[in-house]
């Protein structure tokens, strides 16, 4: 593939995927989009005489294993719009948080923690979680998304129970659509 080519490729690429990282849309549901978007062209692309491609014929068209192939036709055949995909590291977190008999008070509210050195605390949310950050890059994340502050008695307050809400998707929604009808 030709350098320029690349080149409007990352261009056309990166306001997506920074509206991805902004949403905490993750890597995994990200690739896993994008693989039965592969598949989904590829079938109806390079199959002869208007039948589907067969799955041997699709793996050589995008690299995507054979056995990955017959999976995600599988699921687009069965349910197209009704694809599960992983949920970001920080909503793991969240739901944790919120749901986790050790992480609420009584009033089924999430408990304010200490960062460390406590029972319960934020670090050993973040273990819990089995994210792949540490938990001071957690804690900065979630204070960039306005998801957490630290109160006078440094104590980590939830401030938000989920990191995409629906006012949230819909300038999603809207930011997408803008670049979208920028590039054309």
């Amino acid at each position: 593939m030709q350098i320029v080519t690349i080149k409007l490729i990352k261009k056309v690429i990166k306001p997506i995927i920074e509206l991805f990282v902004v949403f905490g849309i993750s890597y995994r549901s990200l690739d896993m989009m994008i693989k039965e978007i592969y598949v989904s062209i590829s079938s109806k692309k390079f199959g002869k005489r208007g039948r589907i491609a067969n799955n041997s014929r699709i793996s050589m068209a995008t690299g995507i294993s054979r056995r990955e192939v017959r999976k995600i036709k599988s699921r687009l055949l069965s349910n197209p719009d009704s694809q599960s995909y992983s949920v970001s590291p920080l909503s793991k977190v969240i739901k944790i948080w919120i749901n986790d008999y050790q992480y609420i008070d009584p009033k089924n509210q999430p408990k304010k923690l200490d960062y460390k050195n406590t029972k319960n605390s934020f670090c050993d949310l973040i273990k819990k979680a089995r994210i792949n950050a540490t938990p001071n890059s957690a804690l900065q994340e979630f204070k960039r998304l306005g998801l957490v502050k630290i109160n006078e008695d440094e104590k980590i307050c939830l401030l938000k129970n989920e990191v995409i809400n629906d006012s949230n998707e819909e300038i999603f929604h809207a930011r997408l659509s803008s670049h979208l009808n920028k590039s054309q």
